[in-house]
């Protein structure tokens, strides 16, 4: 009998892994891709004096919701790659916008987590003059950062925290 039972391991590891390598007849993930709607584009910013004005020059998002077995979304990523360019309209000085991040809401916990870039300005010739860079935490429904790590320039609740950093 023992020698039965220990031939009989192998074979019940072997159904043991193939079974955890099962999917859990979670509904197919729903994946969308947008390409240059704008959704990344700035609006104009009144800065007083002078106004900023960005112009796309491609943009690529893909989002991708999961859902668990109920059908229920458990996670909404969405990866973006955005390039622009943000023109001051007194100096006529151009700041290259290019930002690629990655923003997974976590529907369960009710959190957020950013990684990569979503605001980041290069001047040409000076190199870098304001980002969001790094990753984040933050709870959805309140944008309260729980965790920052990396270049945090964007401290304002709106886009005029833009003007200084590109006057």
């Amino acid at each position: 009998m023992r020698r039965f039972l220990r031939g009989m391991l192998p074979l019940a590891v072997a159904v043991a892994v193939a079974g955890a390598a099962m999917p859990a007849w979670a509904a197919k993930p729903l994946k969308e891709t947008l390409v240059d709607e704008g959704i990344f584009t700035l609006p104009d910013i009144d800065c007083d004096t002078f106004t900023l004005h960005e112009e796309m020059i491609s943009e690529r998002v893909t989002t991708i919701t999961t859902f668990d077995r109920s059908g229920t979304p458990i996670a909404v990523a969405m990866h973006a790659n955005f390039f622009g360019v943000v023109t001051n309209s007194e100096t006529g000085e151009t700041f290259r916008d290019h930002v690629a991040f990655t923003e997974t809401e976590h529907v369960p916990t009710g959190t957020t987590t950013v990684s990569g870039s979503s605001f980041h300005f290069v001047e040409a010739g000076s190199g870098q003059v304001y980002a969001e860079v790094g990753h984040k935490i933050l709870v959805s429904a309140t944008g309260e950062v729980t965790i920052q790590s990396g270049q945090d320039d964007f401290t304002q609740t709106d886009l005029e925290g833009l003007c200084p950093a590109l006057a």
